[in-house]
């Protein structure tokens, strides 16, 4: 693939993604190649690369020759946050006990860059999203229990577009990087218990926040 392949791949991916955010493209929505070539002006080519991308994302999914947007309801970010909590609980917990510091400098790396993408005059939402999840990605691996890992990885996975939503607040986005911050601190301090009381805080700030800005739309959009 060349570079004007990879740049509008890139862009095609950006533009779909912006669509199904803004609720352009709803949940459950088929788009077939010839719809958004025809909305965003583009070739098969880089909307194919863009579709492989969302999907590799658990954003869309394969139907027959084209994709539908991910559905997911208020009852399923619910169910999938009543699994993901405890587990960022315990992850928390044993990478304070068990991170070397190559781990701990690898999640000051990746809050660098949060900070840097937070106070941008226009942040994008998808790259925080992504950075966000690359640190709680870091603290699970940092257990050395591929299982504990694995499993938060799929939830993660799952709630891809929700998280993203996240990131769109101002006052969410700087709160965010405060709390992974906290969470940083404590594993730094090999403080097993204050790690797990900074992740508890952080996932229910995060839970009700869904709660009160992201599931009413998700109810909306399932009526």
């Amino acid at each position: 693939m060349d570079t004007l392949s990879n740049s509008l791949g890139e862009t095609a991916y950006e533009e779909i993604l912006k669509r199904i955010l803004r609720g352009e493209y709803a949940q459950g929505q088929l788009l077939t190649e010839d719809k958004l070539c025809k909305d965003l002006n583009m070739s098969r080519t880089p909307v194919r690369e863009a579709l492989k991308t969302l999907e590799s994302e658990g954003i869309v999914k394969k139907v027959n020759r084209s994709y539908a947007v991910i559905y997911i309801t208020s009852n399923e970010v619910e169910r999938l946050y009543e699994v993901r909590i405890p587990l960022e609980f315990t992850a928390s917990r044993l990478a304070a006990l068990r991170a070397k510091q190559e781990d701990i400098a690898q999640m000051e790396e990746i809050l660098r860059y949060v900070k840097e993408e937070t106070y941008k005059e226009n942040p994008d939402p998808s790259k925080l999203a992504e950075l966000n999840g690359q640190f709680h990605d870091k603290v699970a691996m940092s257990t050395e229990n591929q299982f504990l890992y694995s499993y938060l990885r799929e939830i993660r996975l799952k709630l891809r577009v929700v998280r993203i939503t996240l990131f769109t607040s101002f006052d969410r986005r700087v709160e965010e990087l405060r709390e992974h911050q906290g969470i940083l601190d404590a594993i730094k301090a090999r403080d097993p218990e204050k790690a797990y009381e900074m992740m508890i805080s952080h996932e229910n700030n995060v839970l009700e926040y869904l709660r009160v800005k992201v599931i009413p739309i998700l109810l909306t959009s399932g009526r």
